[in-house]
């Protein structure tokens, strides 16, 4: 566990002086490069996401890396969609201009590997779009879940303070969209978000499955930064 530690707080350092600045482009079709890319920067910043909050700042470096590793994916994953500009219900959008298609390019295709970027459309990205999700509602449900006192490796002393955490941003999400709708539909919205963690946690072990198949085949070589972040069995 201590080795890990010290293998990602290197890997931050490189990846945060060693990468290049985002230039929008006119659009094109992904490439695994471009996934690469965005799978390294979105997981970098979801390391210096996390210590904006001071319940994270209060935990020891190995609490921080067990919530941080439970949920650096999925932090990858709902930026993806949410900040994807809309060109349509069939196409994820990065923001460099790189696209990726209901029935994906052969780019971004892996043999042996189960496409999951359909799922991300139907259920996720179209459905925060249909719920209009403001930025302010999309940021604490990400704090829900990020504080999440079942992550892998996290330590009992810790868990009670996660717990609470969470519970907080699930109050304030639900105050959030109740005062803004009213009781009625803000119960509704709040309880469509909430529903799909189950989608967002079956996707998230799809990714890890291909991750796996990309290891044993070694048709595609997995960033070790990455690896270290998502492959929880690694």
């Amino acid at each position: 566990m201590f080795r890990r530690f010290r293998i990602i707080v290197f890997s931050i350092y490189i990846h945060i002086f060693f990468q290049p600045s985002t230039v929008f482009k006119e659009l094109y079709p992904a490439s695994m490069n471009d996934i690469r890319m965005w799978n390294i920067r979105e997981m970098r910043i979801c390391i210096e996401w996390g210590k904006t909050f001071e319940a994270y700042q209060r935990l020891s470096h190995f609490d921080q890396f067990a919530l941080v590793r439970n949920f650096a994916f999925a932090f990858n994953l709902l930026n993806r969609v949410f900040y994807s500009p809309d060109h349509g219900p069939d196409k994820i959008v990065f923001q460099n201009g790189a696209f990726i298609m209901r029935q994906p390019q052969q780019q971004v295709q892996l043999s042996g590997c189960r496409p999951i970027y359909t799922r991300q459309m139907d259920e996720i990205m179209l459905p925060f779009r249909r719920l209009q999700l403001s930025v302010s509602e999309f940021a604490t449900f990400k704090a829900a879940l990020f504080f999440n006192p079942d992550a892998l490796d996290l330590s009992n002393q810790a868990k009670p303070e996660v717990y609470e955490e969470r519970n907080k941003y699930l109050s304030a999400l639900f105050t959030c969209i109740t005062n803004k709708l009213g009781m009625a539909a803000g119960v509704q919205k709040y309880g469509s978000l909430l529903m799909m963690t189950a989608s967002i946690q079956n996707i998230l072990a799809q990714n890890e499955e291909n991750m796996q198949v990309m290891e044993l085949f070694k048709n595609w070589e997995v960033d070790p930064f990455v690896k270290e972040l998502c492959m929880k069995r690694a």
